[in-house]
């Protein structure tokens, strides 16, 4: 989606400029502005290609990102405190619901949906026309000789014209059109033999014009254009104005060769109203007879005897090309990547799908946050990241925060995370007093209360993709209160809870008297929990313990 966004910006930039400048042009030939018309949209063609694999240039930009606090809980468990008179077990279980507290609306994935449909469409359709097209041609029959044929060679030698031009004649009564590059052709109407010899003379004058200049190559290319970029009304405008410039040029050089423009624009009116003017929609050809709204514009201008019709000489055409280049490369290159996406998906430990996960992208230079939340399906983008160093971070209650540094320089990014189950905290305190119970607490096993929705089996054998993210915190079931040593001190510890609720891999991570640790230790390992379950299968889960000892 960045390569998208970036090159309909600065196609719609080059568009734009090629638009006005025809229009300040406008007093010049109608050849000079198709001219420049065609080679934008040519060069527009090529922008996403330089925009992917030509070296770029950037200034420094500025990020517009989201600039918020957030602040959310990484541990399953809630601090509870002990002493020797009163004992407690840990903390209640969270619930997190399946599929997150909000799930994020795929945006982008919508938007990508409607750009395809859209190129879609509109390929469809050029390629429905040039079906039609290949398939009046195979019926139609080759004209070799008579007054078309003659004619045919005698203004192509007055365009200067070296390729053969077939000409086709069709059993449809309102059918002239031409296209074609390397082998062009010429369809001809069933009654073509019964016109007039100035007639033929005019429409094979303005047919091989366009054969002369190539237009169809260039029609078809802003057709293809306009499909990518569907949704840009400046292309849509670009392309009807190459279309009228290029019917004005060819009308020039019809008069060029000497044809009165009186005439010239009779025989035009009483081809459009033979014809109709809209009956050649669906092929991708073009055509003498006018559409409506150009066909004043058209007569007008052949009847304008101050109007400038000069043809395109090779020096106008090379400037005009270095002209462009020098617009091109530098609007086309000018921070050319430097907008990166940063996409993936985020699962649990048992590759279950995590929604309503909070995405963050931190612009460490910058300090700007870039905030969204994955989807349904676990998916996040984070579009529009200017080039820089990031941290990435990931969040949901119940699981330990996702920390990773990035460094973007407008490459597109994939990164997949797996969050992992949060860590438990308990604080016990153990004071010198009198004791008013045993230092053992027990407690009862709950059932696992698994339902289909937490079947880690769901969604294996086809249907929607598993949802993770469900949390069933241990509780405790056999506590054992350390005793009581000479002194005061803290004794902080980090133990694991296995599969089978029982302790291990008790570490003390501070400087603490020997007497309190181990009084501390051996207590912990004497502690028993049910099981900490992750969409219904047994996992491990990290406790951090503090005594504290008064």
């Amino acid at each position: 989606m960045s390569l998208l966004i970036e090159s309909t910006v600065k196609i719609s930039l080059l568009v734009s400029l090629a638009l006005l400048t025809t229009r300040l042009l406008r007093d010049r030939s109608a050849a000079l502005r198709h001219w420049i018309l065609a080679a934008a949209l040519l060069s527009a063609v090529a922008v996403p290609a330089l925009i992917a694999f030509a070296p770029s240039w950037s200034l420094p930009v500025r990020s517009a990102g989201i600039d918020r606090q957030t602040r959310r809980p990484n541990s399953i468990g809630t601090t509870v405190t002990f002493s020797r008179e009163a004992r407690a077990p840990t903390g209640q279980s969270i619930d997190v619901p399946p599929g997150g507290m909000f799930a994020a609306f795929d945006v982008a994935g919508l938007l990508q949906f409607l750009w395809l449909a859209g190129v879609g469409l509109n390929l469809g359709i050029l390629l429905v026309g040039v079906i039609r097209l290949r398939y009046v041609s195979s019926r139609a029959r080759a004209v070799h000789e008579g007054p078309w044929a003659v004619a045919a060679r005698r203004v192509a030698v007055l365009h200067g014209l070296r390729r053969p031009v077939r000409l086709l004649q069709s059993n449809q009564p309102a059918l002239l059109v031409t296209w074609g590059l390397f082998s062009p052709k010429i369809m001809l109407p069933s009654n073509a033999e019964s016109w007039a010899e100035d007639r033929i003379h005019v429409v094979l004058a303005h047919e091989l014009a366009h054969v002369r200049r190539a237009d169809w190559a260039v029609q078809l290319g802003g057709e293809l254009l306009r499909s990518l970029y569907w949704f840009n009304p400046l292309v849509w405008i670009a392309c009807a104005r190459l279309r009228e410039e290029s019917e004005h040029a060819c009308d020039d050089a019809v008069v060029n060769l000497g044809v009165e423009a009186d005439d010239y624009a009779t025989h035009l009116l009483e081809l459009a109203r033979e014809f109709g003017c809209s009956r050649q929609a669906a092929f991708p050809a073009i055509a003498i007879t006018p559409r409506p709204s150009s066909l004043q514009r058209r007569v007008s201008a052949m009847l304008n005897r101050h109007l400038n019709r000069r043809p395109l000489t090779a020096m106008v055409r090379v400037a005009t090309a270095l002209a462009l280049v020098a617009v091109v490369l530098p609007v086309a290159l000018f921070a050319q990547n430097a907008f990166s996406t940063v996409s993936g998906t985020i699962v649990d430990e048992s590759n279950g799908l995590l929604p309503g996960v909070w995405v963050v992208a931190t612009d460490t230079q910058r300090g700007v946050r870039h905030e969204v939340q994955t989807d349904r399906t676990g998916r996040f983008e984070l579009v529009g990241l200017p080039q820089g160093a990031y941290t990435l971070e990931a969040s949901l209650p119940g699981f330990e925060a996702f920390q990773q540094t990035l460094s973007l320089s407008g490459q597109d990014v994939n990164r997949d995370i797996t969050m992992k189950i949060g860590s438990l905290e308990e604080l016990v305190v153990v004071s010198d007093g009198p004791s008013n119970g045993s230092d053992l607490v027990r407690f009862q096993r709950r059932a696992p209360n698994c339902d289909a929705a937490g079947d880690p089996a769901a969604g294996r054998n086809g249907g929607d993709p598993r949802i993770g993210g469900q949390i069933r915190q241990p509780t405790k079931l056999r506590h054992v209160a350390p005793r009581y040593a000479s002194g005061s001190g803290i004794v902080t510890m980090d133990a694991v809870i296995g599969i089978d609720g029982y302790v291990k891999d008790v570490k003390v991570t501070n400087s603490a008297p020997p007497d309190l640790a181990q009084s501390a230790v051996e207590a912990v390992r004497q502690w028993e929990f049910d099981e900490t379950l992750l969409n219904c299968i047994p996992v491990e889960v990290r406790m951090t313990v503090t005594v504290e000892f008064r």
